[in-house]
């Protein structure tokens, strides 16, 4: 009986061995093969669109309005980490970002401080200077690209009758090198804006607009007076830009009384110097360019 059973156990042995290893087979090609679909990172289409709730790359916001914090959602603005690095997830643009303070208008009588310095992140849909003097919105075919991935501003003079006053503000649609979806994004809330301030007579009754730049330029700019209560008339220089995947306002104004001259005479560079001045450090930061 015991030479039996050995003889009928040396029989199956190679049958077990046969399956054992056609398992074996089978695993590491169901694991050759979810590697393919999916990456190391687990990335999916990397020529996907970025989709709103995924965080800007390390090369992107890093320490640090517009509208959205790459995305602001409402509630306080949080002082920007200015110049430190961003982990992932975080919502804040980079100090290289901003503009040169020597760039922005009159700086030769207010010498601005450097952005970054003063820059908050805005959760949610930033306000753009240009809305809330012309209490206009972005339109609803639009208003959803109004957070983007990050947005920030930063406010610049001390304000009071007869002063000027800068704010630049961000808003990040994310980069626009794997999907030329950001840059329409980016350019799609740029055009909005640009017909919100061409408009601001209508949301703003008696405003006047000056549009001062090309009509077929790659950014926007215009002189907008808007009157206010007690006599008094808020009067902006307004420039807009777009480079790929960030749209960029710069705006300037002071409010005095209307009908009368700014204690402090408005100088600027040409319009095309202070839109490029805009953009650069964006390029070099974001490689938004």
């Amino acid at each position: 009986m015991r030479t039996d059973r050995t003889a009928r156990t040396d029989r199956t042995a190679p049958v077990d061995r046969t399956v054992a290893t056609a398992v074996a087979a089978a695993a590491a090609i169901a694991c050759l093969g979810t590697l393919s679909a999916c990456g190391p990172d687990n990335g999916g289409d990397q020529n996907a669109a970025p989709g709103k709730a995924a965080s800007p790359a390390a090369t992107s916001p890093a320490g640090g309005t517009g509208a959205g914090a790459p995305q602001p959602s409402a509630g306080a603005a949080k002082p920007s980490a200015a110049g430190s690095a961003s982990a992932a997830g975080t919502r804040d643009i980079p100090a290289g970002a901003w503009i040169d303070p020597r760039s922005i208008p009159l700086d030769a009588t207010y010498h601005w401080p450097a952005p970054a310095g003063a820059a908050k992140s805005v959760a949610g849909a930033p306000t753009f200077k240009l809305q809330e003097l012309c209490h206009s919105k972005l339109s609803p075919d639009t208003a959803d690209l109004g957070t983007g991935r990050a947005a920030a501003q930063s406010l610049a003079g001390a304000g009071g009758p007869d002063r000027w006053q800068a704010q630049q503000t961000l808003l990040y649609e994310g980069d626009p090198r794997p999907s030329s979806g950001v840059a329409q994004s980016a350019h799609a809330v740029f055009s909005d804006l640009r017909e919100e301030v061409k408009a601001c007579a209508k949301t703003a009754p008696g405003a006047t607009v000056k549009v001062t730049g090309p009509e077929n330029a790659d950014y926007f700019a215009a002189t907008v007076t808007v009157p206010q209560a007690g006599g008094n008339a808020v009067t902006l220089h307004e420039y807009l830009t777009a480079p790929d995947g960030t749209v960029n306002e710069l705006a300037v104004w002071t409010t005095g009384k209307s009908g009368a001259q700014p204690r402090v005479p408005w100088v600027g560079p040409a319009d095309a110097d202070v839109a490029k001045a805009m953009d650069s450090a964006l390029c070099t930061t974001l490689k938004d360019c």
